[in-house]
Formats: C-alpha cells, structure tokens, sequence
C-alpha cells in the first residue's frame, strides 16, 4: 500500500508564505544543513515521520496540508505521520505493531476491536471516530488498488 507523501511544493510554499529561508528552518528543526529542507522540497527524499508535525508547527499548516491525502478523509498511515510517529512504534497495551501495519495497509477482514481502535487513537492523539474513518479509507484504498492491478 502507498503511503502518504510529503508534497514538496507544499512545503516550500508554506515556508515561503512564513518568510522562512532553508536555513531558518533547518534551524528551527536542528537539522544540520538546510540540504535537508531542500531535497524534502524536491520530492528527493522523504522526512522521518517526526518531523512532519514539527515542520507542520513551524510554517503554521496542519501537518495534512504537507502530506498528499484529503485532510477531511485521511487514511491510518496519514493519521500516524501527522502525529509523528513511525510504524514500528504504534504499540500500546491491547495493540501490535503487526495488528497496526494490517489496519494501516487497508487488509481486509474482520474489522478492529473497541480496545484496538481506542489504543491506536490514545496513542496519535486522535478520537476514536477519526480511527474508524482512517480505517474505512484504509481498506478503500487498499480495495481501489487491487482492482485496479496495482
């Protein structure tokens, strides 16, 4: 399953409407060079997922503005990037990476506990409704592509 990208051009235009130059902001974010902000803006790499609410914080944008998703729809990957976090550290009691990366990837089957959608929603800072949204758009995601061959 694809995963929400960074849009560079996003990212220059809000540091550009903020009158940050590359520098400032590799500043604000302790990064080493503003090569980082750079490549981020060219599409050439992608950030860690936490510096995505932290760029966010900065230019003044909701981290979705950054990232190619609907902000009224996200899927689950979306929901965890805007919070900063990484796959491998969605756990918490009640929930596995692995039951994580399933919901996340859209799998289909049988649909998420109550304690696994409260867990996952405690742990990005979200409520639950917005979870069992991700999840919807998730498996429609996941659906669209398989029809399709991809």
């Amino acid at each position: 399953m694809a995963r929400p990208l960074l849009r560079g051009d996003r990212l220059r235009a809000a540091r550009e409407a903020v009158g940050l130059t590359r520098e400032e902001l590799a500043t604000r974010l302790d990064l080493s060079s503003p090569a980082r902000i750079r490549v981020w803006e060219l599409g050439l790499e992608r950030p860690r997922p936490r510096f995505i609410p932290r760029l966010a914080a900065a230019l003044h944008v909701s981290p979705y503005h950054l990232l190619d998703v609907d902000p009224g729809d996200p899927p689950l990957a979306a929901l965890r990037l805007a919070a900063g976090f990484a796959t491998n550290e969605l756990t918490a009691p009640g929930l596995s990476v692995m039951t994580y990366v399933r919901l996340e990837d859209g799998r289909p089957g049988v649909d998420p506990s109550d304690r696994v959608v409260t867990a996952i929603a405690q742990v990005l800072g979200v409520d639950v409704p917005r979870v069992e949204a991700a999840v919807r758009r998730s498996r429609s995601d996941n659906a669209a592509l398989a029809s399709s061959g991809g």
